[in-house]
């Protein structure tokens, strides 16, 4: 019985240390993206080669599945990935915390906040245009800061 359960624990080990040495895989620098996922990402391109593994692994995620987007799910997320990318790394870190703070609200706070971002979102845009929104105005010499953040950036 001993022998078992040493040769079970044995086991679990080597596939427990198999799977970590997956985990922890490089995620491939700019240059090694295929061109499609080159043209998908181009927004972070700047950034890229900068992001942990973590953040590569998402993004690419993230390419993979935009084919299968809506057109409008595809500019929408352009879109965002153009304001993540201006953003400093000060606003980013905020738009994170400011987005796990609200993930932890409950469902009806979430909503009222989503729905004032969608209606700030949609005062920017230009009357009678469906393309990009205007910039915004900052009210300050200090640069803005998003109260939530638009996408899936972590």
């Amino acid at each position: 019985m001993a022998k078992a359960l040493a040769a079970l624990m044995l086991g679990l080990c080597i596939a427990l240390s198999n799977f970590a040495v997956a985990a922890e895989k490089k995620q491939p620098d700019w240059a090694q993206l295929t061109p499609e996922q080159q043209q998908i990402l181009a927004p972070l391109a700047s950034d890229w080669n900068n992001f942990d593994n973590k953040r590569r692994k998402k993004w690419l995620l993230t390419a993979k599945r935009y084919p299968k987007l809506k057109p409008e799910q595809q500019q929408r997320l352009q879109k965002q990935m153009h304001v993540w990318a201006k953003l400093t790394p000060e606003q980013r870190r905020i738009a994170r915390e400011n987005y796990k703070k609200l993930t932890k609200q409950p469902p009806e706070k979430r909503e009222v906040v989503k729905r004032k971002w969608r209606e700030r979102e949609t005062a920017k845009q230009p009357a009678g245009i469906g393309g990009p929104a205007a910039p915004a105005k900052p009210n300050s010499d200090k640069p803005t800061t998003p109260t939530a953040p638009s996408g899936p950036p972590r």
